[in-house]
């Protein structure tokens, strides 16, 4: 018999691998170590979702120290792929930034597969997404945090 809530665990590993080893292939054709490309992907996503990450905001996604991210966002900003800009009311406040050649290296890289996701999104409707979007929430909210 086959039991379906070992198969959706699988599923969700199998998903959480291939997430990782995405992330990998990135800093790969980025040419960057492992820890920057992901971080690099961490701003790009950020920042197209509208909501531009801070050097803090940056470490807490790492899981970092401030002085780690500083050294990982100077690694990037040389290589030309992010700027720290001053827009917030506060100065004191950095937006980190990833520049245009960023972008277009990142959409070169998951071009087709943006494509193929934006496709498999169609094929569900609003309340099958919402369903798989609780669901993943709330399984989300049950892992262990730093």
């Amino acid at each position: 018999m086959v039991d379906v809530r070992s198969e959706v665990l699988e599923a969700l590993r199998g998903y959480a691998v291939a997430y990782q080893d995405a992330g990998h292939a990135f800093a790969r054709a980025m040419e960057l170590p492992a820890t920057d490309g992901l971080a690099l992907g961490e701003l790009l996503y950020a920042q197209r979702c509208g909501a531009p990450l801070s050097p803090a905001g940056l470490s807490r996604r790492m899981s970092m120290t401030s002085g780690a991210t500083n050294a990982l966002v100077n690694r990037l900003e040389a290589r030309g792929l992010v700027t720290r800009s001053r827009e917030h009311d506060d100065r004191r406040i950095v937006t980190l930034r990833p520049t245009a050649a960023a972008h277009e290296r990142a959409n070169a890289f998951y071009g087709p597969q943006g494509e193929a996701l934006e496709a498999a999104l169609a094929s569900y409707d609003a309340d099958e997404l919402a369903r798989v979007r609780d669901f993943l929430v709330r399984f989300a909210g049950i892992l262990p945090r730093d």
